[in-house]
C-alpha cells in the first residue's frame, strides 16, 4: 500500500535479476503484513523483506516475533526496504534511502542484531521497533493513524497534526516506575509526554534521544515535564535536532524496563501506531532478530 505500491514493478524487476529465490505479496489492509511475517516460516523463507515505513515494520516484527524462531532455530531474520513517511528505524541503522540499493542490503548477507521494545498491556503483548510513548505525542499519533493522503502522514502532516493538537491538549499526571542499572526509580508528577525509545529517532526524524543505541538491551526514557502549551510549540521544533534535551524540564534516562500509570484517556503508541490507553509495562527483549544491513555496519554495536 502506499509508496510501496508504486515501487513494486521496479522491485519485482530487480529479484528477477538477482538469482534470489524470494515471493513478493502485497499487503491490502492493516495487519496483512503482520500475519504474512508470521507465516513465513512455515512458506520455507528464511527472512521476511519489509517494503514500507515504521508501520510496516511494527507489523512485521510482531508476526516474526509471534512465529518465533527463525531459520535453523536461530533468530527471526529481518530485511528494511524503507518507503514511508517516517522510516525512523532504516535512520536508526544507517540504511541506503534508495530503494533498489536497500533491496541490495536487505537480501545480502550482512547481519546484525537488533533490540525490540516490548509492550505489555491488558494481557497482550506487541513488540516495536523505532520507540513508543505516552501522552502528548501518543494523542498526535492517535490523530495521525487516521490519516489517509500521504502528505499528512509525512513530516509536514505531522507538525499540523502536533500543532493542532496543543491548542486542546492537557498536561498528564503519570506515576513511572523505572528499573535502571543504578536500581529502582519512582517518578510521580505531570508530564507533557514520555517517550521511550529503542533508537534516537521517532516521529518523521526527530531525535527524540539521540544517544539511545538498537544493539544495547536497554531503551531511553525522555521524560517531558509540566511544560506549557507555548513552551511546548517552542521546543518541538528542537527535536530533529535533539536541542531539547538542555531544556531543564526534559530528562533522559536508560532503563531495562519501565511501567506507567496514569489518568484515564492516557493514551499510548507504539511505532506511530495507537496500543490504547494506560496503564502500559515496557522492556527490551535483547538481540530479538537479526536485521540486514550493509556489511560495514554489520559489528556495530553488537
Amino acid at each position: 500500500m502506499g509508496h510501496a505500491h508504486h515501487l513494486e514493478p521496479r522491485i519485482r524487476d530487480s529479484l528477477a535479476g538477482s538469482g534470489v529465490e524470494a515471493r513478493l505479496l502485497e499487503t491490502r489492509e492493516p495487519g496483512h503484513a503482520e500475519r504474512l511475517a508470521a507465516a513465513a516460516a512455515d512458506l520455507g523463507h528464511d527472512r521476511v523483506v519489509a517494503v514500507g515505513g515504521d508501520g510496516t515494520i511494527h507489523e512485521v516484527v510482531n508476526g516474526l516475533m509471534a512465529a518465533g524462531l527463525g531459520p535453523n532455530g536461530g533468530r527471526p531474520e529481518l530485511g528494511i526496504v524503507p518507503a514511508g513517511s517516517g522510516n525512523d528505524v532504516a535512520r536508526s541503522l544507517n540504511l541506503p534511502r534508495a530503494p533498489l540499493e536497500a533491496l541490495g542490503v536487505a537480501l545480502g548477507g550482512s547481519t546484525r542484531p537488533l533490540d525490540l521494545g516490548r509492550a505489555a498491556q491488558d494481557g497482550e503483548v506487541r513488540f516495536f521497533a523505532a520507540a513508543g510513548g505516552t501522552g502528548f505525542d501518543a494523542q498526535v499519533a492517535y490523530t495521525m493513524a487516521t490519516k489517509t493522503a500521504r502528505w499528512q502522514r509525512g513530516r509536514a502532516g505531522y507538525f499540523l497534526a502536533t500543532l493542532n493538537e496543543l491548542r486542546r491538549y492537557r498536561n498528564r499526571e503519570l506515576r513511572l516506575r523505572l528499573a535502571t542499572d543504578e536500581g529502582a526509580r519512582a517518578i510521580d508528577g505531570r508530564f507533557l509526554f514520555v517517550a521511550f525509545a529503542n533508537g534516537p529517532f521517532y516521529g518523521g526524524g526527530m531525535q527524540i534521544c539521540p544517544d539511545a543505541s538498537i544493539a544495547d538491551g536497554l531503551l531511553d526514557v525522555c521524560l517531558v515535564g509540566d511544560i506549557s502549551r507555548l513552551g511546548a510549540m517552542r521546543e518541538l521544533p528542537g527535536i530533529y535536532r535533539a536541542a531539547h534535551v538542555d531544556h531543564p524540564l526534559v530528562e533522559i534516562v536508560r532503563v531495562r524496563e519501565l511501567a506507567i500509570e496514569g489518568q484515564a484517556g492516557t493514551r499510548v503508541h507504539l511505532d506511530g501506531e495507537p496500543l490504547g490507553e494506560l496503564p502500559v509495562q515496557i522492556s527490551v527483549r535483547q538481540g530479538a532478530v537479526d536485521v540486514a544491513v550493509p556489511p560495514q555496519s554489520a559489528s556495530v554495536g553488537a
